[in-house]
């Protein structure tokens, strides 16, 4: 079954699918989200250097046994950092805060504890344990934060991935699968069940249809901090979700050239023509304690915004900046929130060495640029980079 997905970087690329929410969600007050005005025509433009008041980078450490080919996914406990390789060189490694290797959680088989594909990884918050799911084998693998296997667990239908509710709730994502297990859940593209996979509620409509519109959003359900987000179906709205409903946090409202609405009636064809021609949400959001960070898929490139809580207003980045670092994340989404008000970046050890010649044009930044490249050899791991946003943006 062949289906397409939008990357922050690829404007059509394999994988994308939509849901637009149902009569319940529609009469749940759909007035009480917080709308986001990005009107590129009048955007407040900003410099990197008035968005992001610092910059600090994480040096993986590279051993036989953390090897890492490319991040998928990143988590940060109080003392370490879950780094999530499901594409390459399928790994879960955890890190010190320094980036110092600690261990590595499973490995790949299909024996007690092993893995034969890392779909999602999240934590348990009530027994504060790490879940793997394995779509491939239809189960949930659970570990204690020291690494050790604990047990595993069928999925209780079949599904995309899935984030843990600050009481044990789960909100799962599927997007085409018509499992008979739903029952009237089927169509729905986000369920929440309760701790033991009772179902207590689905919402939105699926939209999926194998020969006519296969496209789905760029992750739509994410989670940051203790709250769990879904955006549905390129309608622009962000909805918090609850263990008895999903609540409308934000409406993203892109005041000029945006996309049509998504119906029964888009084709992949019809699709493909708006991302030459229009400014997309693609679900690309992490909230921050203070702000949010936007990117946006557009004609022309990827630029992303930041909104102020306190202010209700947007800032647009221009990508010009004077830290030497700033060029590699231009165009990207972060893979994370860090801490209160920042967003993490992957950057390649190869990326780095191809450019170290420009980079240390900057004079200024020769102290942090030795720090970078010390022992740094193309077979190294990944460096994160962290860009802590000013929160009193202005």
């Amino acid at each position: 079954m062949k289906r397409h997905v939008l990357t922050p970087i690829v404007c059509v690329i394999l994988y994308l699918h939509f849901c637009s929410c149902s009569a319940t969600v529609k009469n749940n007050k759909m007035s009480g989200a917080e709308e986001i005005l990005i009107d590129m025509r009048h955007q407040t433009e900003l410099s990197l250097d008035s968005i992001v008041k610092k910059v600090e980078c994480i040096k993986l450490e590279t051993t036989n046994k953390s090897i890492i080919g490319k991040v998928s996914q990143i988590l940060f406990t109080n003392n370490s950092i879950i780094v999530v390789d499901g594409e390459s060189a399928m790994t879960i490694n955890v890190f010190d805060v320094k980036g110092k290797f600690k261990y590595q959680i499973g490995q790949r088989g299909k024996g007690p504890g092993e893995y034969v594909e890392i779909s999602n990884v999240s934590i348990e918050p009530r027994r504060n344990r790490i879940a793997v799911l394995d779509r491939m084998q239809n189960k949930v693998i659970y570990y204690a934060m020291n690494g050790d296997y604990d047990y595993s667990e069928r999925t209780p239908f079949m599904l995309n991935y899935f984030e843990y509710l600050k009481n044990g709730f789960k909100a799962y994502y599927k997007y085409g699968m018509e499992d008979p297990r739903l029952g009237k859940f089927k169509y729905n593209p986000l369920i929440v069940t309760n701790p033991q996979n009772k179902i207590v509620y689905g919402d939105c409509d699926d939209l999926y249809e194998p020969n006519h519109f296969t496209y789905t959003m760029h992750r739509p359900l994410r989670k940051f901090s203790d709250e769990v987000y879904f955006s549905s179906n390129f309608s622009n709205t962000i909805y918090q979700v609850t263990d008895k409903m999903i609540v409308p946090k934000y409406h993203i409202n892109i005041a000029w050239n945006a996309m049509p609405i998504i119906n029964e009636q888009t084709t992949n064809k019809l699709f493909s023509e708006y991302c030459s021609r229009y400014i997309i949400f693609n679900g690309d959001i992490v909230e921050l304690k203070d702000l949010s960070y936007i990117n946006l898929m557009t004609p022309t490139g990827y630029p992303f915004v930041v909104y102020s809580h306190a202010k209700k207003k947007t800032f647009f980045s221009t990508d010009r900046g004077s830290h030497p670092l700033f060029p590699f994340i231009e165009g990207k989404a972060p893979l994370a929130r860090y801490k209160d008000n920042a967003v993490v970046f992957d950057v390649s050890a190869y990326q780095l060495l191809m450019n170290k010649e420009k980079l240390y044009k900057s004079l200024s930044a020769k102290g942090l640029l030795d720090d970078l490249y010390n022992g740094l050899t193309e077979n190294s791991n990944p460096v994160l980079i962290i860009c802590h946003l000013n929160k009193d943006i202005e």
